[in-house]
């Protein structure tokens, strides 16, 4: 997953591991110009229903009310655990509380196609 920003590695996992359609690459954006990435969110945003933490849901990482990073829900022996990825580091995966440290506010999404 080395070279896939948070938003590539969710499409990626969603895609194919949980089998959904692609939602929207917005390629040319990149997450470290955070008006545009929240914009992104914003686009998209009525594909997704808000729900609690579950296996296969996206969680959002918010900071002054913008979407700025984002990472995939999932259960691994019997832990909800986030996975995430950024270009830099690559993917990884973070309790669901090491997650919430990291923003001001964390939604999670079931994505709707």
């Amino acid at each position: 997953m080395s070279g896939l920003d948070c938003w590539g590695a969710t499409r990626f996992v969603l895609h194919y591991i949980f089998k959904l359609p692609l939602f929207t690459s917005f390629g040319h954006v990149r997450s470290k110009h955070k008006s545009e990435f929240n914009y992104a969110y914003c686009v998209l945003a009525d594909q997704f229903n808000e729900c609690r933490p579950k296996h296969g849901s996206v969680a959002c990482g918010f900071t002054a009310g913008n979407m700025v990073h984002m990472g995939v829900c999932m259960d691994i022996d019997n832990e909800l655990i986030i996975f995430h990825s950024s270009r830099k580091h690559g993917g990884s995966f973070l309790s669901l509380a090491a997650f919430n440290r990291l923003f001001y506010e964390v939604k999670f999404y079931e994505y709707a196609g």
